[in-house]
């Protein structure tokens, strides 16, 4: 898997080489184990399909150790924390576990997770097979979007790739809607490229910040605090001689 991805990337390469710059190549990837190797592979691999249909290319390393990495594209290259693309990686010792995109930009999720989609079978899987899902669940999301939804999720690694997709509004009370593309990777060597396997999308849910008091709930609270009751007289502690007396 990793020498397709490696074949797909020289022939990019040779193909662009003098019009873009090859900003996941300009990372310092470390290259210490097997999956850590593929990763770089992976990402550079999927880079070249975001600079040709018009997004940034990944530009900023957050993490990166043997078994996880986080990475993103950012407005500034090597940049310290995400912004509207942070993209998480499970890794094993010789192979890639998970990989978990998360675009804030509604418009900018199709694109990018068709990058990545692309990316894992550039000889079977087109731009335009890449890009169906994706856009289809964009365009739900936008279409209701103070409703969530995510798909079923099966964790294991199997003999395709598994691609799950969801969507949580505002899920940091901040304001900012997040989509969410998750592909598990297929066991090391029981893949031979082309198809994938698309998470069944379970009944949407309102957001959950909707389900409560938006008053009372959570550490965010909307009331000015004024649900905290002051009292002016000290509460003994329950082991004292003072609770002995309160408490008969």
């Amino acid at each position: 898997m990793a020498r397709r991805w490696a074949a797909a990337l020289g022939a990019w390469i040779l193909a662009l080489t003098g019009f873009v710059t090859f900003a996941a190549g300009e990372i310092a990837w470390p290259e210490n184990t097997e999956g850590q190797k593929q990763l770089k592979a992976y990402a550079e691999a999927a880079d070249q399909f975001l600079l040709e249909h018009g997004e940034p290319g990944i530009n900023s390393l957050f993490e990166a150790y043997s078994g996880f990495a986080v990475f993103g594209i950012t407005d500034e290259p090597d940049a310290l924390m995400p912004e509207e693309v942070e993209i998480t990686a499970s890794l094993y010792d010789r192979s890639i576990n998970s990989l978990q995109v998360r675009v804030s930009n509604l418009s900018r999720f199709p694109r990018i997770a068709a990058a990545f989609l692309q990316a894992l079978d550039p000889e079977h899987i087109t731009w335009e097979d890449a890009l169906k899902t994706p856009t289809a669940r964009m365009q739900r999301a936008a279409g209701e979007p103070e409703r969530s939804f995510e798909d079923q999720a099966e964790t294991l690694n199997g003999t395709v790739p598994y691609v799950y997709y969801g969507y949580y509004p505002n899920q940091y009370r901040d304001g900012v809607n997040w989509m969410q593309m998750t592909i598990i990777f297929p066991l090391e060597g029981y893949w031979d490229g082309g198809s994938l396997s698309v998470g069944t999308e379970v009944t949407k849910a309102p957001n959950t910040y909707e389900e409560h008091d938006p008053d009372w709930e959570g550490y965010y609270s909307d009331d000015n605090y004024e649900h905290y009751e002051i009292f002016m007289t000290p509460t003994p502690e329950p082991d004292s001689a003072a609770a002995e007396n309160d408490f008969r």
